[in-house]
Parts: structure tokens; sequence; C-alpha cells
């Protein structure tokens, strides 16, 4: 019999959730916001996945997860992340998950990252200004890399890296454990 799964997430500007209800239709499974989650709601899922955006360095609502994960003994646990920075970018997102993840959760715990990227109206005020700043810093720069020039283009303006077909190694990760 199929485990069920649980696609959870904590989302700001809503590319997070969008993936999460995508994985969860792929899956058939429930999708649900790590907020209203308790104990007793995750540990009836054989299979949790967790997605939150890469903010500051940081999974958002990752170590929430990690640890009502654990406490619930989930038998299979996967985590994704969204972000702006485009999946070209394989040393920055590798560079991340390094800050997330331990080696050894790393090893053992199936991670992906998803293209989201910017909608400055949907952002809290904070991120606003940080990115504001971020900005300046990056226009000021002198001798920048192709890559902080490219960033520096980017952050201007909202846009939308996100695609259904980025969720496919997650899904074909999941559905080759069952």
């Amino acid at each position: 019999m199929k485990q069920p799964i649980l696609v959870t997430y904590r989302s700001v500007t809503g590319f997070t959730q969008q993936y999460a209800q995508w994985i969860a239709e792929a899956l058939g499974g429930t999708c649900r916001p790590l907020a209203d989650l308790s104990k007793d709601g995750m540990a009836a899922y054989g299979t949790v996945i967790f997605g939150g955006r890469f903010h500051a360095g940081s999974v958002d609502g990752l170590k929430q997860a990690k640890a009502l994960a654990a406490a619930c003994q989930v038998p299979r646990f996967l985590v994704f992340a969204t972000g702006a920075t485009p999946a070209a970018a394989q040393d920055q997102i590798a560079a991340a998950w390094a800050a997330n993840l331990t080696p050894e959760e790393a090893a053992r715990i199936p991670h992906f990252y998803f293209p989201g990227g910017l909608r400055y109206e949907a952002m809290p005020l904070g991120d606003k200004l940080m990115m504001k700043a971020f900005s300046a810093m990056l226009r000021r720069k002198k001798n920048k890399t192709p890559d902080e020039q490219a960033m520096a283009e980017a952050i201007t303006a909202s846009y939308d890296l996100s695609a259904r077909e980025h969720i496919a190694p997650l899904v074909d990760c999941v559905t080759g454990m069952e």
C-alpha cells in the first residue's frame, strides 16, 4: 500500500507555495502550510516533503520542519528550497545547502532547488529594504564579476523563473522510494 505523502511549506511571496502545490498534485499528496501542522498532523504520513525559500542564507522554516519530522519519526523526509538564483548557479546553490544541512543530513535527506524569482509586490517591508540595500551595494561595486553584474540587473524588478518541470527530479526521487 502506498504511504500517504505530505507536502508542507513556508512561503512568503508565493513561489514556494506554488511548487508545493505542484508537487502534491504530481504525487497525489496533501499540501499544507507548515504553520498549520502539529506533531500529530505530521505523524500520519510516510513521506514528508518540506519547502522553504532561501532567505539570508537559510532555508526559511527548515529547522522547525526537521525538528517536527524527527519528533514524528517520519520514515522519509525530503526538502526543497526556492530562490531568486537561477538554477545554473550550481556553486551558489551548493554553498547555500552546505550552510543549511550538515554533511550527514545532506547525505541522508534528499534536497532540491527550484528557481522562483522576485515578487516585490508580495514582499514584507523588511525584505524589500534588504533587497534595495543589496541592489545599491551591487550597483556601486567596482569590477563586478559577470554573475554579480547579472544579479545587479536581475534584482531591479519582479520576475518569475518558476516552472512545473523543475519538480521532476523530486517527483522521480519520491516515486523511486515507493
